[in-house]
């Protein structure tokens, strides 16, 4: 009992907590147990002459009756749809300024959406133990709180310290959206950052056990919710254990023994109930948050700044864009450097056993902790005879900017050196996706079935800042070659837009015109005969024709730019086969991508006697139900090196002068997930 007058609200929230434990237990119990208690508290209430007990008591029993009346209805959780739409737009310079999965980092963290997040990735968050980055808890909203403070710390008062971060938990938490988790998590984040940046550690606690109190008077459901109990877990870590720790890292530089501090003393509560909750104890997270927490403030950051200047220019917002992506790019190679580690995680258990045990075991830890003093050894080093002038920070900083600068130059030039001409048969799956190169300018010709599967395909392959394409083409609207190409309408700057006249009808077609009309992109609608410009590069339009036995107009394209060439056959129909052989000369490519992912076709021979090519592209998914190649298609080509992308990935066939020079595997992304058709919105 000597702690009720530090923490005279802790028993009103030890009592809120047992009667929403037993509300999921036994609902009928919760007036009778609720109504012992309102008469035990308050019979100690009256016995007791000390004020601060009697306020302790008296707060128990008040939480215990307002259960047993059960006078508060459940919170209501209808806040996030009013925020959808403009969590949406804000999101906007994120989605079409940063690549995939970078955006996706950026959206979750900063927004609270997670749609963009592939199952890879979040496992690899999962398995490194990161996975709170990304979801919106109290662990979120504390660090952001406490970076605030961090920075604000030696430059202002308390006052403005304590109104900063309250700010800042309001304008994330406005971001993310107004749900009852959100709210939840902010209420415990504010609470705590009021208490830590006054210097009123105690007053936080108490405030945090009057937040968890009253949450479980009004829903007692509220217990369960993983995101109350890591919010709860995270916030009660800062306030016992963020002073302690940062005592001990008083060695490093402030900001970042604050930060690490901040960091551990969030991580250690939430580390049980992630086991029982999720079932998995990641033996890496405590380096890997280490290194990945610490950037979670900048990368808050540079997203809101994107964010901000977004709404002003999209050219405004390039920069932060940019800084924002170097450091999702930093966080995302630690989590899947971390995730990839042997034993980097364990599968334990689910439920309040492991959760127990494993917190019985952080508490060992923690006392056994207290009880250590690490001494580093002193080591004496012989002093200079006369003090060395060491040059000043604005001097070193002169002497390094040019070096800076040069340093830059030289990384652009490496990372904007492309060849000549290049082609990529990005590995989406049972599908078409082509990325063509040429003189400087970037075509794509079909999509794939999967939008995400093929942002992230973009993403892998072009620079960062290359965020237009200048020609997307449409080769026939069957989702297995456009679906990919709507979600790249809406995250790209596109140039021109080419379909083939005629264009099958369909939900494809339809959300292919939406789009088209929503950005304003210029369009073309071609045939045979015609000639379109990309660059230096011809792409001439070989399909289709007026042929009335063709039902599904596909376009068949033919690139030239100097010695190299190439043919993109779509998904040209036996007829249309048979109309192009009658120019077979036209048809000559060094590098060919067969008819319909390589099908089954009577003109399978005759087409590569007439293109006579150097290497074969067959974009196809592994083990798929078409048989696609089929044998016929690989015997015609067996003469010929043919890359596959269910077996070589992502193919790269790069035109160096006379030569083409191929690489497999070409991007590192790990081979596309099963899954169904998406559904096409508009």
């Amino acid at each position: 009992m000597t702690a009720l007058p530090l923490l005279p609200l802790l028993p009103a929230a030890i009592a809120a907590t047992a009667l929403a434990l037993l509300d999921g237990v036994s609902p009928a119990l919760v007036p009778f147990a609720a109504v012992t208690i309102a008469i035990g508290c308050g019979g100690l209430a009256f016995v007791s002459r000390e004020r601060m007990r009697r306020l302790a008591w008296t707060a128990a029993a008040v939480i215990a009756t307002v259960c047993a009346l059960r006078l508060v209805g459940p919170a209501a959780g209808g806040g996030l749809g009013a925020f959808v739409e403009l969590r949406t737009a804000l999101g906007e310079p994120l989605r079409r300024l940063v690549p995939e999965p970078e955006s996706g980092i950026l959206l979750g963290i900063a927004l609270g959406d997670r749609a963009s997040i592939s199952a890879d990735l979040a496992y690899a968050f999962a398995r490194s133990g990161t996975s709170h980055l990304l979801a919106i808890s109290g662990f979120n909203m504390t660090l952001v709180a406490s970076a605030v403070g961090a920075l604000l710390r030696g430059h202002s008062g308390p006052k403005v310290r304590a109104l900063a971060t309250v700010l800042s938990v309001l304008l994330y938490s406005l971001l993310v959206g107004l749900g009852a988790s959100v709210v939840r998590s902010a209420v415990m984040a504010a609470i705590t950052s009021l208490g830590v940046a006054l210097g009123r550690r105690a007053a936080a606690a108490n405030g945090l056990c009057a937040a968890i109190a009253v949450m479980l008077a009004i829903d007692p459901a509220t217990v369960g919710d993983a995101s109350f109990l890591l919010s709860a877990g995270a916030t009660a870590g800062l306030l016992a254990f963020q002073g302690p720790i940062a005592a001990r890292l008083a060695w490093l530089p402030r900001l970042v023994g604050e930060g690490l501090a901040a960091t551990l003393a969030a991580t250690l509560p939430t580390l049980p109930l992630v086991a029982g909750i999720f079932g998995r104890i990641s033996l890496v997270s405590p380096i890997a948050n280490l290194v990945a927490v610490p950037l979670f403030p900048a990368l808050m950051a540079a997203s809101v700044a994107t964010i901000a200047a977004g709404a002003v220019s999209m050219d405004l917002a390039r920069p932060f864009a940019l800084a924002a992506y170097a450091i999702a790019f930093a966080l995302r190679v630690i989590v899947e450097t971390a995730a990839a580690l042997p034993l980097a995680a364990v599968d334990v258990p689910r439920g309040p056993v492991t959760a127990l045990a494993l917190a019985a075991a952080c508490a060992a830890a923690i006392l056994a902790a207290r009880r250590l003093r690490f001494r580093l050894p002193h080591v004496s080093l012989p002093r200079p005879s006369a003090p060395i002038a060491w040059p000043s920070r604005r001097a070193l900083a002169i002497a390094c900017a040019p070096l800076v600068l040069l340093a830059a130059f030289l990384a652009g030039l490496v990372a904007t050196a492309t060849p000549q001409f290049r082609i990529r048969a990005l590995d989406i799956g049972q599908g078409d996706a082509f990325l063509v190169e040429a003189g400087g300018k970037v075509a794509l010709i079909d999509g794939g079935p999967d939008p995400q599967r093929l942002l992230a395909e973009l993403g892998a392959s072009l620079p960062a800042w290359r965020r237009r394409i200048d020609l997307v083409a449409l080769t026939h609207a069957h989702v297995d070659h456009g679906a990919g190409l709507i979600a790249v309408l809406d995250r790209y700057e596109v140039g021109l837009a080419l379909a083939p006249r005629g264009l099958n009808a369909g939900p494809l077609a339809d959300a292919w015109n939406a789009r088209i009309a929503a950005h304003s992109i210029a369009r073309a609608d071609v045939a045979s005969g015609s000639v379109v410009r990309l660059g230096a590069a011809r792409i001439a339009v070989l399909a289709p024709n007026a042929d009335p036995q063709i039902d599904v107009p596909s376009l068949v394209l033919r690139f030239d730019l100097g010695p190299v060439s190439a043919l993109f056959s779509g998904d040209a129909t036996d007829a249309a086969q048979a109309d192009l052989l009658l120019a077979p000369e036209a048809l000559r490519s060094r590098i060919y991508v067969p008819p319909h992912h390589g099908a089954a076709t009577p003109y399978a021979g005759p087409l590569v006697a007439a293109v006579r090519p150097e290497i074969a592209l067959i974009s196809v998914g592994l083990d798929n139900r078409y048989g696609h190649p089929t044998p016929e298609t690989l015997a015609a080509l067996a003469a010929v090196p043919t890359y596959r992308t269910d077996r070589d990935g992502t193919v790269e066939v790069t035109g160096d002068g006379p030569r083409l020079v191929v690489h497999a595997h070409a991007n590192g992304l790990p081979p596309p997930r099963p899954q169904g058709i998406p559904r096409l919105g508009r």
